[in-house]
Order: C-alpha cells, then sequence, then structure tokens
C-alpha cells in the first residue's frame, strides 16, 4: 500500500490503513473520514516514509493529492484570487494536549492579497506573521530574544508594511532554502520538520508521521462560524451537546464567545447528528471541533474527551447499551470500580474553587467531599451542633483531631467530615467514616495547638470553613474556606441503572455490607446487598443516650452490679438488632460480640471525664471523683490491640456477651413472630484457638461456676417466646495468625468463618495501622513495600487466608468463609477471595457498588478464558 494515505468524507478502505504509521491526529483524523463526516479533507506521509523524506522526491508524489483537496474545496494551492491554504501537523503515538502544527502554509506575498479579499489585510498579514513565527519556533528554535530581534517592537494593530517588514526579515532568516512558491514553501516545512523532528521527544517507538489537511476560516462572512463541542454534557451526561462558538471571528481569547445552542437551529441539528454518530462509533463521548466557512460544514478534528465525569461517562454507556450498540460486558468492564465513588458522594463543584487557597497531599481515608466549621474536640462540635439545630444555622461541621478513639464517633457521625493528622487508610477514624459514609482523611503535615491547625504557613482558627475533598484515584484536596457541592442523586446519576446490569454477573459470590445501624442496612439493600457480614456491636453503645450506661457496667465493682446495667442495656441493643434483621429479612446478618477494649469506652478528656463522674454520682451516692478516675486508670493497658478485647472479655465478664446473645434471639423471636424470617449469625472475635469458640457456644460448669454457651441462653429465650426452633449459626473472625493456623480445629465449632484483615495484616507484619504510615514513604522511596499492606492484602496474609480456607474445610466442607473490611472493597484482592474459596467480602455499604463491579469484571474476564 502507498506510503500516504488521503482522506476525506468518502474514504472508504480505512480498514487497510496501518493505523499504527499514522500517529494519533492522523487516526483521529482518518476515524470520520471512515465514518462518512465533512472531514476537512487532507493525507498523510506515514511514519515510514516520514523518516526517509530527505531521501525522497515528495513533490511528484503529493501534487495529486493536493489536487484533490483542491477539488474538495473549491480553492487552489498558490491561487492569487482563492488561494487554498494548508497546515502541517505532526502526528505520533506521544498523547500530548497540542502536537507541533504550523498552518497557513501557501501564503505568500502574493496569495495574501486574494487571502485579504475574504477577510481584511490586517487579518491576512497577521496570518502571514504567524506562519513565519511557526516556521522560526518549531523548525529553527528561535527563542523569544531572536522574535523580537526579527519584528522588533510591533505594535497590537501593526500595519500592513510593518508586518511586510518583519515577514521579510523572517524569510531571509530562514536562508535560501526557502522560497515563496508555494509547493517549494511545503516541502521545505515537511522535509524540515521530518528532520527535527523523527527520533525526537515526540517521536515515540518511531511513530512520526505528517498529516496536510486544508484549512478552514471562520471569519470569512456572516454566514461563518468556528468552535469545538462535547457529543454530550461532560457533567451531568445529559444527551445534549456542550460547547462554544465564535461567528464571523477568529480568536477565541478575544472574540464573543456563544453557548453552541445559540447557534443556527439548522446547525445545532447538524452538530446534534453527528454526535450521535461519533458516539455510536467510538463508544464514548467526544470533543468535536468544527469550522462552517461561509456556509460550508467542516469537521476539523475530534478527540477523546480525558475531563468527561463518571456520571457523565456511565449515563453515555447505558444509552448506547440500551441502543444495542455496546453489550452487557462492554459497559461492565469499561468503568473502573474507583470511579464509581464519584456517584456515590458529593463531589467539589469546580466552578467555586477559583483562587482558593488549597492545600494538596495527604492520605484518604473516606471518599468524597465535604464542607464545614471546623472544631477540635467531640464536646464543642457536638456543642456546636446542639446550637445551630436549635437556631436554624449551619450544620455542615468538620471534626480536626490529632487522632480519634471510640468516644468520638458520635461527632464523626454529626459531622461531614474528620480530619486527622496521626494515622492511615485503616486507622479508627478512617474505619468509622466510611461505615458512617463520612468523608475522612489523615494530613501528617497539619500542626494543631490549641483551637487553631496551620498548614501550608496558614492558619485555621475554630469555627472558620474548610472544605475537604478526597477522590479515590487522587491524593486528597484541603481548601481553606467554603465551596460548593455537588449532591449524588443514585438514580438520576446512572448509578442503579448500571448497577443492574453489573447485578447479572454476581452468582455465587457475592458482597455483604458492614453496618451498624438501620440506616446503613437500607444503603446496604439499595446496591442489592446480599447480606451484613459485619455488625460492629461496640459502635452501638457510643450512642450518647447509652455511651454512660455503658462506662457505668465497665467500672462495676461485682457481678450483680454489672449485670444490672447490662439489664437496662438490652432492651436498647434488641431494638438495634431487631432493625437489621428487619430491614434484612430473609439475607443473613452477622453480629460481631463486642469486640473494642473496654477502656476505650472510657472517658480521654478532662471534660468528658467530668461529665462521667457527675453521672456516676448521680447514680450512686457516695461515690468519690477520684475513686473513678482510680477505676478508669485501672483498665487502661500498655498494648489494648493485643489484650483484653473480643472474646477474652467473654471469658472474664460472660454476662457481657450473654446479654448480647439474649437481645440477639429476642429480636429474632419477635420477628418470627411477625412472619419474618431472619438468619443471625452469631460471630465470636479475636479467637486463637477453638476452646474459645467451644467455651463461648457450648458454655461450661467447673468448680461450682455456670457460664451459659450460646445453645443454652438460645434455649432459654425460645421456651420464653414459645417458639419451638429458629435458624442460627456462631461462627468466629479469623484475624490472628494462630486462628488461621488452628482453622481446622475451629472449624469444629465454627459453621462460619470471616476473615478480619484489619487485625490479621497487623498481627502477620507486625505493622499498627494507626502509626505505620509515618515510616511508609520511606518503604515506597526504597521499593521495600510494593503496596499498603492495609489496602492491598500482603502475600504472608493470603498465605494464611489460603491455609485457614483449606483447613477449615477438610473439617467442616459446608463452612460458609467471607472477608470483611475495605480490603473486601479493592478489586484487587477480590480475584484472591474468589481463587481461595470464600463466599463473599464485607465492606461498607457505599463500598458495595465497588466490590461488586470487581466481582463483575473478574467474572467476565474469566468467562473468556473458558
Amino acid at each position: 500500500m502507498d506510503n500516504i494515505i488521503f482522506f476525506n468524507d468518502k474514504l472508504n478502505n480505512i480498514d487497510e490503513i496501518d493505523s499504527s504509521k499514522i500517529g494519533i491526529r492522523g487516526r483521529r483524523a482518518v476515524e470520520l473520514a471512515g465514518m462518512a463526516l465533512p472531514i476537512v479533507p487532507g493525507f498523510i506521509i506515514d511514519s515510514e516514509l516520514t523518516k526517509n523524506l530527505s531521501q525522497v522526491n515528495i513533490k511528484d508524489r503529493i501534487q495529486t493529492y493536493i489536487s484533490q483537496i483542491e477539488k474538495d474545496m473549491n480553492k487552489q494551492f498558490g491561487d492569487t484570487k482563492k488561494p487554498l491554504m494548508l497546515k502541517v501537523v505532526l502526528s505520533s503515538d506521544l498523547n500530548v494536549p497540542f502536537f507541533p502544527s504550523i498552518h497557513n502554509i501557501g501564503m505568500n506575498d502574493e496569495t495574501v492579497e486574494g487571502f485579504a479579499q475574504f477577510t481584511n489585510s490586517s487579518f491576512a498579514y497577521g496570518e502571514y506573521l504567524y506562519l513565519m513565527r511557526n516556521i522560526s519556533t518549531k523548525l529553527f528554535d528561535f527563542t523569544d530574544e531572536d522574535i523580537q530581534k526579527v519584528e522588533g517592537k510591533l505594535p497590537k494593530k501593526p500595519t500592513v508594511e510593518q508586518y511586510k517588514k518583519a515577514i521579510d526579515t523572517y524569510k531571509k532568516s530562514f536562508g535560501e532554502e526557502y522560497g515563496d512558491d508555494v509547493y517549494d514553501q511545503l516541502i521545505f516545512v515537511i522535509k524540515k520538520a521530518a528532520e527535527k523532528y523523527c527520533d525526537s521527544e515526540i517521536d515515540v517507538d518511531n511513530t512520526l508521521s505528517i498529516m496536510i489537511q486544508s484549512m478552514v476560516y471562520g471569519n470569512f462572512g456572516d454566514n461563518s462560524y468556528s468552535g469545538s463541542y462535547y457529543t454530550r454534557n461532560i457533567v451531568t451526561g445529559d444527551r445534549e451537546i456542550q460547547g462554544d462558538f465564535l461567528k464571523n471571528e477568529f480568536d477565541f481569547t478575544s472574540g464573543k464567545v456563544q453557548e453552541i445552542k445559540k447557534i443556527n437551529k439548522d446547525y445545532y441539528e447538524k452538530f446534534s447528528e453527528i454526535a450521535c454518530k461519533v458516539e455510536e462509533n467510538f463508544k464514548e463521548i467526544r470533543n468535536i471541533k468544527f469550522t462552517i466557512e461561509e456556509g460550508d460544514f467542516w469537521l476539523v478534528e475530534q478527540r477523546e474527551v480525558d475531563e468527561k465525569s463518571t456520571q457523565a461517562q456511565i449515563k453515555t454507556l447505558l444509552d448506547l447499551n440500551q441502543s444495542g450498540i455496546v453489550a452487557d460486558d462492554f459497559l461492565v468492564s469499561t468503568i473502573k470500580p474507583g470511579q464509581l465513588n464519584e456517584l456515590l458522594h458529593p463531589v467539589i463543584d469546580p466552578r467555586t474553587v477559583k483562587n482558593m487557597k488549597t492545600i494538596k497531599g495527604g492520605i484518604s481515608g473516606s471518599t468524597g467531599a465535604a464542607i464545614g466549621r471546623v472544631f477540635f474536640s467531640t464536646p464543642k462540635l457536638l456543642e456546636e451542633y446542639k446550637k445551630a439545630i436549635m437556631k436554624g444555622q449551619d450544620t455542615n461541621l468538620i471534626l480536626v483531631l490529632n487522632a480519634s478513639y471510640a468516644e468520638d464517633v458520635k461527632a464523626i457521625e454529626v459531622a461531614q467530615g474528620v480530619v486527622t493528622n496521626e494515622g492511615g487508610f485503616s486507622s479508627h477514624a478512617p474505619v468509622v467514616a466510611r461505615s458512617l459514609g463520612k468523608v475522612a482523611m489523615v494530613q501528617p503535615e497539619m500542626k494543631i495547638k490549641g483551637n487553631t491547625f496551620t498548614i501550608g504557613g496558614k492558619t485555621v482558627k475554630e469555627g472558620d470553613y474548610v472544605s475537604i475533598n478526597v477522590p479515590y484515584y487522587e491524593e486528597p484536596t484541603l481548601y481553606l474556606g467554603k465551596v460548593e457541592l455537588i449532591q449524588p442523586d443514585f438514580n438520576k446519576n446512572g448509578l442503579i441503572d448500571f448497577l443492574k446490569i453489573v447485578e447479572k454477573y454476581i452468582d455465587d459470590f457475592d458482597v455483604r455490607a458492614n453496618a451498624d445501624q438501620g440506616r446503613d442496612a437500607d444503603v446496604a439493600n439499595e446496591f442489592k446487598a446480599a447480606g451484613i457480614g459485619l455488625c460492629r456491636t461496640e459502635h452501638m453503645f457510643f450512642n450518647e443516650k447509652r455511651i454512660m450506661k455503658f462506662r457505668e457496667m465497665i467500672i462495676a465493682e461485682n457481678d450483680k452490679e454489672r449485670i444490672k446495667v447490662l439489664e437496662a442495656l438490652k432492651p436498647m441493643q434488641r431494638s438495634d438488632f431487631y432493625d437489621l434483621f428487619k430491614a434484612m429479612a430473609g439475607k443473613p446478618v452477622t453480629i460481631r460480640l463486642l469486640d473494642a477494649p473496654l477502656h476505650e469506652f472510657l472517658p480521654r478528656s478532662e471534660d468528658g471525664m467530668k461529665d462521667f463522674i457527675k453521672y456516676m454520682q448521680t447514680k450512686k451516692k457516695g461515690v468519690v471523683a477520684g475513686d473513678i478516675r482510680s477505676r478508669c486508670e485501672e483498665l487502661e493497658e500498655m498494648n489494648p490491640m493485643l489484650g483484653h478485647r473480643g472474646c477474652r472479655v467473654a471469658v472474664t465478664y460472660p454476662e457481657i456477651y450473654e446479654m448480647q446473645c439474649r437481645a440477639i434471639f429476642e429480636a429474632a423471636c419477635m420477628l418470627h413472630k411477625e412472619g419474618i424470617e431472619v438468619e443471625p449469625e452469631i460471630m465470636i472475635p479475636i479467637v486463637m484457638s477453638e476452646q474459645e469458640i467451644k467455651f463461648i457456644k457450648n458454655g461450661k460448669k467447673i468448680e461450682g461456676t455456670v457460664v451459659k454457651g450460646i445453645r443454652d441462653i438460645k434455649n432459654e429465650v425460645l421456651e420464653e417466646y414459645g417458639i419451638d426452633d429458629i435458624n442460627y449459626h456462631v461462627g468466629t473472625m479469623i484475624e490472628l495468625p494462630a486462628a488461621a493456623l488452628l482453622a481446622g480445629s475451629i472449624a469444629e465449632y465454627a459453621e462460619f468463618f470471616s476473615f478480619g484483615t484489619n487485625d490479621l495484616t497487623q498481627t502477620t507484619f507486625g505493622l499498627s495501622r494507626d502509626d505505620s504510615n509515618s515510616f511508609f514513604p520511606d518503604y515506597s522511596l526504597f521499593d521495600l513495600m510494593k503496596s499498603n499492606p492495609f489496602k492491598v492484602l500482603g502475600q504472608p496474609v493470603k498465605e494464611l487466608i489460603g491455609i485457614a480456607s483449606m483447613r477449615g474445610k477438610l473439617t467442616r466442607p459446608d463452612i460458609k468463609m467471607g472477608l470483611c473490611g475495605e480490603h473486601g472493597a479493592n478489586p484487587d484482592n477480590i480475584a484472591f477471595c474468589i481463587d481461595a474459596g470464600l463466599n463473599y467480602v464485607s465492606c461498607s455499604p457505599f463500598s458495595i457498588p465497588l466490590a461488586k463491579l470487581g466481582i463483575a469484571q473478574y467474572k467476565i474476564e474469566n468467562s473468556k478464558d473458558e
């Protein structure tokens, strides 16, 4: 085949063209031509011929193609009355916004006068000078200083004589090679361009080609226009073209720019028709540049649209899918799971951030965007929240702390977002924020002092507004001021319709939700969760009406006092479980019995301690403040993560788990009587061996002491409610290497495993999820750790899960296994979970769509290999 490819709207051999030799710009032009759209005609000298141009008599070879351009454009190259002007564009596989190009080739001392008849002398000579400048800078590497020497001090509106003088000086500087004959001029430019740019930075893998295309002008009269438009709205995805145009003008920087919808109706309809064809061809949104030259309609080029929103991309694909243009698997495979975060959370309105001080950097904790007034403690934020509600003021608040603890959950719940100075993706604040659908980030550069923080040389005081933007795919941004947000609407932004198609690929492996409240369950149901994989019961006690009573239980001096308080807490727990069971009717609900160390519930601030002392003094006469402080101090641990928590608390205080199990069974019985079947799964945390789960499940009698097992509690509750039996399961969370290695023995008593990968990662690697980010950057710098193990499962953790899965199944072939935590929402981990024989992953409600998409894409990819 010829090394020169001619293109116009009649190009019909597109499949025969070797697209690897014509570069990105060349392909874009040929693609429009292949659709029979009115592309400005031209031709491409492919990369093979381009690198050999110096040895070729190219003039003879291109004259035929220029003659064809002349015919299509009804102009003559070098004509003094209606001259054809050309542009040269360098095209390679380097993806850059603008390729080097030289415009107005064919402009000389004679043709410029003919060109001026269609515009005016000033514009014509300005374009002539523009040609000279392009040649000087792009072919001869003229600097700004060199240009000034040639042009002198040209005024903003030079005279024709001043233009001529500068043009003549340029010509002399180009040497004798440059001539006024238009063909000589064109040959000079393309050969010089090939000589300069072949094997240069833009010549990626020897793909540099040269495209010669006719020039068209949007300022030839009242029926002339120029502009560009997107094939649909790139923010909302609405099916209406979006763009701008100029009428009988050329310069967008100084002209009267108008919205595309204001253009002549016939033209608008033609643009819309082209937009549909282009989207159907490329299966995505495109940007199209056009020129109407005195009624002659031309498309100059088209390009991909990186700046489109995920909402626009998904709605485009849904429209194409509905029209039968793209299949379900194409639609599902095209969207990256992380993109869905744009649809799940508020996003910053880019129009509102202009001139605002911004600080980029930090660690993403929970994606989304939030604005609010800053407060530096939980009591203060809650106080301001109450005041704002009473006075009808702005309730948008941001919690800023060095680090968060259990007592801060209630503030995170009412705040729009939380920023901490310490921690990482899997530390307390981000984990809680993800479960509540709040925004969270960690900013190590922030310095908190009293009621202010300083960052980037700026100080923010309590009550000042800040805005935080935490995208999934790039580093977070802190705006020192108040921006505007675009709120998500799952039904309008295409997410729900998209997930319906994703759901077609979900079969035996599914996604459950980490949910602690009814509203979490509602979100989980909206996203078609297969149940609840993790209900963290400790979160239920952080409610303002419960925390004091729970603290009272923790510091109780004896069993009698403790049981009395637990009886008062039981109706609250029962109500929580009732709501969750009812919301998830017919689906499994995994309830993790109390896991957190007891001391985490005790006050950490002086104000919090004073409030607790005051509460206790109303409950118990004669109680001394010092005794309460001492008791709280006694419960503190040096290393609580590996201390008195989870099932260890149940061994010491079995009445705590008894209360929780009784509340679970009572809620299940209540719903059973209402005709609603539930499937409770009771999960015992921090198990080291089969002895612990055996003890909690079956109970024990020893030396006059009787500890009721879950089975005994169930039987008592069923007898009280007059019910024969209820479907329930007891299992454990595998979060210690010991438990993973002893999984075969543990499976004798556990009917399901849930792999708690946050703690399993900590205990396997010996890393603290709250502190490791202080040295992770150095590990990344020296390539000591490929990825953050709290985001992507590390190989040792995978091996432990694989061992536990295999040994558990050998003991109990029908054992159910899942992975809970945000590892489960990461598509990089999903393939492993499926291959390891797990049945589900469980993640925060707003991460369910990401996990489901990851599963669907895995299934599609694997179906290709079958």
